[in-house]
């Protein structure tokens, strides 16, 4: 008797993960369903390939794609956008030539690493070190 039940709850368990999911609709020019930041980024990608004036193009369209589908699930939404507002800096100033796209590559994984270690001193509770490594992402904008 109890294995007959622990068959059924166990059934009824792996039945509930093959609910369909509430965001599995089409969106027209999204290959995906939101929250799909892969696929978002891969259609940025084709649609804005890596050559000088598309640069800025390509990260608002990722920045978009990011607060489409990232910015609602973020721990820190206030670090990722700034990392927006630094990608797009970035990326403009390739398309005016101010700086190489090597450069610019670099200088975006600077900040992409400051921006983790920003996530990962506030999952520690080590907010003064996480607000230092915010001012000096703010400073990179001016």
């Amino acid at each position: 008797m109890r294995q007959t039940w622990a068959i059924g709850v166990l059934c009824a368990g792996l039945a509930a993960c093959s609910v369909p999911s509430p965001f599995d609709y089409k969106v027209p020019s999204i290959p995906a369903g939101p929250g799909n930041l892969v696929a978002d980024r891969k259609a940025c990608n084709e649609m804005y390939p890596p050559r000088l004036g598309s640069y800025a193009a390509h990260a608002g369209c990722v920045n978009a794609a990011i607060e489409r589908d990232a910015i609602p699930f973020a721990r820190y939404p206030d670090l990722v956008r700034l990392q927006e507002r630094l990608r797009l800096k970035y990326s403009a100033d390739i398309d005016r030539r101010a700086l190489s796209p090597r450069e610019g590559e670099r200088r975006m994984a600077d900040a992409d690493a400051l921006v983790e270690a920003a996530m990962r001193d506030r999952d520690t509770g080590r907010n003064g070190v996480a607000q230092h490594r915010v001012d000096r992402l703010e400073a990179l904008l001016e």
